[in-house]
This record gives structure tokens, sequence and C-alpha cells, in this order.
């Protein structure tokens, strides 16, 4: 039954509805055609390594170098950060000139935040992602060109494959700039020990050593090998405990590691509540302002999570396996150098029991041998960085290069049209809900019946009888047949005193009194009764229009100036029904309608007329109703539909009675639809009165 009455008051109000839906579609569409147009190119990253390089670097005893390359592509996050991280995109942004309106480089966070006002600006935007199950790196740039998108894709993809070749080659050109300065040294060593021992054999005639200062030789020079290959072994241990913990020095609460987080629980557990309370505290802004109590409580527990899990992280920096083991390996080797460096001087110390001769031609023979291994050792780790260095590659490749876009990704006119219309639709529906809440006119019977207690006596529908004129309605047009129902509605109301004497008003001006009371009158003369019509609406009359008279006499030519009755009226073209108009203007309307001679004049037309008809002034207006429903034997108060509001017909009703008026009944006029009140039997009434007018057009003819 609600549904019912929902969808009668949207089919009341349905070109409020469509207005809504046109004013939305329309402007979604003019909205999709003025929005700037965004376009989307998509570039492709593998993280990789050849699996021929690891193995030549193998080969070559390089197997730590290989075993770097080939993990790679272990975290795929830390590729996505460091291609959203600053230095990187600054660079794509200076390398393309991306500038704003006012000329300037824009900053590079406005690349992966471009504002809440992106759509009318289409900035030049980017978005690093994971595809799904693949060590693919999606690389997606959205622009208001195609070229531009194509190009910030490309670029940046391109720029951070050479910062990691870059980053790659630079620590095995500082292990090579470290072994070409060692060469020359061992090389200015080596000399100077083989021109010393070429003058001591010249001088002192020095051919062979003996075989203790051969194996005091051998043994000195494994030490210095040592030594030099625990220097070499320093320095390595060092420029991995730096890259770690500058790796380290880039995470913070804003930025962690997967293995990090994976690695610590508390670090997870505090990542999560994190989560949660930023997400508690946007939703609680929706609500309520930064200073309230509750979002300066959330602040303050974001702060400490945030110092928590700063705190925690530190620990798990300081706590790391492979930090710990690199620096335990780093202070053995140190422990190792100064024990290789004292065993050197202890050895070389036993020299001092040989002779001056032997024992300076075997310290030459000895920094010479040393000299020599050292060289040549340090020229095979050249060699070797050399090749790593040529090998050394980014483990990114592109696998796609972006395409240049066809069409532009947005604003595409269908869904703005599919948007605007339910947008229409739901707000169009709002505003009908609104509009019939704060409506406050009678729409039909049923809002009728809920105001008073007084009887609904009929329905009369709402037509334009455009060049007909009341007199020429045909009987068995549908507004005849609602004035009839209404006629014996009337006779029913009043089976014991007939109402001879009936008057006709509503709440106030223009709710179709009069027309009732001519369409009614046509009615009952019909019937054949004799009617009499009395306009008794001195201030704004309108009978005489309706039935094309004249106001030369009439009414206050009755009660003003001593006309007969019989004198004033004047006959209709409906046989039997006559006309009492409004007569000349009176400059005192209410006097005349007060005085004894208008309640005399209406009784005398009971006794001359079967049904008297009185068109009377509106109730709320003036005190003229009042006074003729005393005198009229009942009222008939007429209520338009959608037209007379509530308050009005309830301040009516309460003054008629206060004033102990009898209302015979109320009529519901201009009634849209069907006057049955179900608008599923409209259609067959039309159809079946439009059948009964051919019918008796054809019997006229």
């Amino acid at each position: 039954m609600e549904l019912v009455k929902l969808l009668a008051v949207v089919t009341r109000r349905k070109w409020l509805l469509l207005q809504a839906v046109v004013f939305f579609t329309v402007a979604s569409a003019v909205l999709a055609l003025s929005l700037p147009r965004q376009y989307r190119a998509s570039a492709r990253l593998i993280v990789s390594t050849s699996e021929a390089d690891a193995s030549v670097l193998s080969d070559l005893g390089l197997q730590e170098l290989a075993m770097g390359l080939s993990g790679a592509s272990d975290d795929i996050q830390n590729h996505i950060a460091m291609l959203t991280a600053n230095p990187i995109l600054e660079r794509v942004v200076w390398q393309l000139q991306l500038r704003n309106t006012q000329g300037q480089l824009i900053p590079a966070e406005k690349l992966l935040v471009p504002g809440v006002d992106a759509p009318f600006r289409a900035p030049s935007t980017v978005s690093v992602a994971q595809h799904q199950g693949t060590d693919i790196i999606l690389i997606t740039a959205t622009s208001d060109h195609p070229d531009r998108s194509r190009m910030l894709a490309d670029s940046l993809g391109r720029t951070y494959i050479e910062e990691t070749e870059s980053r790659s080659r630079r620590e095995t050109q500082e292990a090579r700039a470290f072994v070409d300065s060692r060469l020359e040294v061992v090389r200015a060593e080596f000399e100077q020990a083989m021109s010393g021992i070429a003058d001591v054999q010249q001088r002192e005639q020095v051919v062979d050593l003996e075989a203790e200062v051969r194996s005091a030789v051998t043994r000195v020079s494994d030490l210095m090998l040592n030594g030099e290959q625990n220097l070499a072994r320093i320095q390595e241990v060092r420029a991995q405990i730096g890259e770690t913990e500058r790796f380290q020095a880039q995470e913070s609460s804003g930025f962690i590691a997967p293995g990090t987080v994976s690695e610590n629980v508390d670090i997870r557990n505090y990542r999560e509540e994190l989560s949660r309370l930023q997400v508690q505290r946007t939703t609680q802004l929706l609500e309520k302002t930064e200073l309230h109590p509750d979002l300066v409580r959330l602040d303050s527990q974001i702060a400490s999570v945030e110092s928590a899990l700063a705190k925690t992280l530190e620990e798990q920096h300081a706590l790391q396996p492979n930090l710990i083991k690199l620096k335990t390996e780093l202070a053995g080797l140190l422990k190792k150098g100064v024990e290789l460096n004292a065993a050197i001087e202890r050895t070389t110390e036993r020299f001092a029991q040989y002779p001056e001769k032997m024992r300076t031609l075997s310290q030459l023979q000895l920094a010479s041998s040393a000299a020599e291994q050292v060289y040549r050792s340090l020229q095979d780790q050249s060699y070797q960085i050399a090749i790593a260095e040529a090998m050394s590659v980014s483990p990114l490749q592109f696998v796609e290069p972006a395409r240049l876009p066809e069409r532009h990704l947005f604003p595409k006119l269908m869904p703005f049209l599919v948007y605007g219309l339910l947008l229409g639709i739901f707000f169009g529906l709002g505003l009908v809900v609104v509009f019939e809440y704060v409506d406050d006119s009678v729409h039909d019977a049923q809002d009728l019946r809920g105001l008073h207690n007084t009887s609904l006596l009929g329905l009369v529908p709402g037509f334009e009888l455009s060049g007909v004129t009341v007199a020429e309605v045909s009987p068995t047009h549908e507004l005849s047949e609602a004035f009839r129902t209404l006629r014996s509605a009337i006779e029913y109301a009043t089976p014991d005193t007939p109402a001879h004497l009936l008057g006709v008003t509503s709440s106030l001006p223009g709710e179709g009194k009069s027309m009732v009371v001519a369409h009614l009158a046509v009615s009952f003369a019909r019937e054949g009764r004799r009617v009499l019509v009395v306009d008794a609406d001195l201030r704004r009359p309108t009978q005489h229009g309706l039935w094309g008279l004249n106001r030369s006499r009439g009414l206050t030519s009755v009660l003003g100036a001593g006309l007969g009755l019989s004198d004033a009226v004047q006959p209709t073209a409906v046989s039997g029904l006559e006309v009492l108009t409004a007569g000349p203007d009176s400059e005192d309307p209410g006097r005349l309608v007060e005085s004894l001679k208008l309640r005399q004049l209406l009784l005398e037309a009971a006794k001359g007329w079967d049904v008297v008809l009185v068109d009377t002034p509106p109730v709320l207006l003036v005190n003229d109703a009042g006074v003729v429903g005393r005198v009229v034997d009942q009222l008939l108060l007429v209520v338009e539909a959608h037209g007379t509001s509530r308050s009005a017909l309830v301040d009516a009703t309460e003054r008629l009675g206060l004033a102990g008026i009898k209302n015979i009944g109320t009529v519901l006029n201009r009634v849209r639809g069907s006057v049955s009140g179900r608008e599923s039997y409209s259609r067959a009434a039309r159809a079946y009165f439009r059948r009964g007018d051919e019918g008796a057009d054809e019997g006229v003819a």
C-alpha cells in the first residue's frame, strides 16, 4: 500500500523528477566535455639477473659478487620504494622539465600525490606497483598529453636502471682504485728491493743464502701476503658495513623494509597499531575538529606508537645479525692485522744474529720476494675487479616500454552520463519527498478524509473546456457524469429534508466554486427541475461570464434598486435553468449581503424554483459566506485538489462550525487523473466516456 502511495506521489511530481534527471544528466555531459583529458601509459620492468654472468663470476672466484647479483630480485618492494624516492623523482622532473602554471619545477612528491583538484587540472602523476604473482614492476604514468605520459613512465624506469647500474659499478670502482694504488706502492718496493740486491751482490759478492734465511724469507713473505690480503678484506668488510648502515638509515616509521618487518614481531605490531590509529583519526576528522579531545588523544597515541616504533627499529638495527657478524669479522681482521705485523717484526728481528752482510742481503731478498708475490696477487685482484665492473649491470630490465596511448582514460562521456542519470534520479526522488513533505495542499480524497469529519460528496475531474460553454457540455461527458454523481450524493445526504436552497462556497478564491455551481445547476436542470443560480459573490462575480449574460440587472438591482426577482432573472441555453447575476457593482456589497432583503429574496426564490444554488464568497476572506450559510438549507464546501492547503481547509471548517452553519459535505474539485481515485481505472474511464461521446455524436448526426 505504501508503495502505491509512493508511486502516486512520484507520478504527481514527475516533472520535478524529470527536471532533476535532465539537469544532472546535462551537467554530467558538460562536465565530461569540459574536464581536461587524462592519458595513461604503463612500462614494465623485470627484476632478474643473467645466469651466465653469475656463472662467469663464480668461475673467476668471485662467488660473493655472483651471489649478490643472483639475489637482487629477492626484495621487489625495496625497488618499488626506491623508484618512488625523491632523488629519482627529482631527476625525472628535471629531465622532462615538468613545471606548474607559475613556470616552476613541480615538487617530486606531487608526482605521487597530485591533490584533490587533480580531475580539474590533469597533472602528471606516477604510480609503481608489483604485478601480482610475478617479478615484474609496473610503472603507470598519467598526464594531460599522451606523449608526456609515455615519456614519464619510460623516464622513471630508465633513470632508476641507470642509478642502480651506477651504484653497482661505484662499489667495484672503489675497490679497484684501492688495488691500483697499492700496485704502484708494491711495484716501487719491488724495484727498490731488486736494485738493492744487485748492489749488495755486486759489492759483497753474495751468491746464495742459508736454508734458514730462505725459510725466514718465505715466512715473512707469507706474513706480508696475509697482511695485504687481510687489509683488502678489511676494506671490503668496511664497505659492506657502510652499505648496510646506509640502507638502515633509509628506514624510518614511514618506510620499513619488508625484511625488517618479517624479522621483528614488535615492529609489525607497532605498524599495525599505527595504521589502525591513523585510520581511526581520519574517520573521526570527518565529524570532529583537530582540537577535539578525541583527536588530541589519538594524536598522543600516534606519537607514542611512533616513538616506540622508532626505538624498536633502532634496537633492531643495532641487533641485526648480518651487521653484528660484519663488525665481529672486522674486529677479528683488525686483531689479525696487528698479530701479522707483530709476527713480521719478530721474524725480522731474528736476522740480527746473522752477519751484517747476510742480514742485509736477506732483508733485500725477503723484501723483493714479498713485494713480487704481493704485486702478483694485487694484479690478479685488479683483473678480477675489472671483469666484475664490466659485468655489473642493473637487476632491472625493460620488459615492455610504455606505448603511446591512443585514447584518453578520463573523463569518459558514457560513465558520466550514467552517473548523472543515477544522481538525477536520487536527487529528484529526494526533491519529490521534500516537496511532498512541505506541501500543505490537499491532493486526493484520502487527504481530505483525514482532515475533518464532513463527508466527501464527490470528485470533479479537471477539464479545460476550450471553446465550449457550460451549457454545451455533452450529457455523456465525464464531467457531466461527475456532477450527476455529485447531485445524487447531495440528494442521498438529505433524504428527509431535500436541499431546495443550497449554498456553495470555498476556503479561498480560485478553487472553482463558481464552476461547480454552474455544472451542478446544469445537472439538476437536465433532470427536469427548475433551477435558479444566484451569484452572491458581489466582490468577484463570475456567473454572468460562464453563461454569456450581462450584469445590467441582477442581485444588487433587487436588493438596492427595488427591482423584482422575476425581472432580474435571466434565462440560459439550458431548459429550466435561470441565473440571477450579481448585477451592477455596489459601493458596499457587505451591507447588501447582511440585509434582510437577501434572506427574503432567497426564501422567495426557494418557493418559485425547485432548486436554488447560491454562489457565495470564500469563507476565510469575508463574512458573506457565514451570512448566506445561515439562510440556505445546506452549505456545500468546494476544495481544489493540489491547490487548497490543509490549514486553510481546517480553518474554514472551524469557522463554519463556530457560526453554526450546517455543512452538507465537501466536493474535491479539479482532480487529476481519474475521479475514481485510482489511476488504474482512468484509462478505462476515458475510453468508456469517449465511446459514449462518439455514440452521442452519431445519434445527433
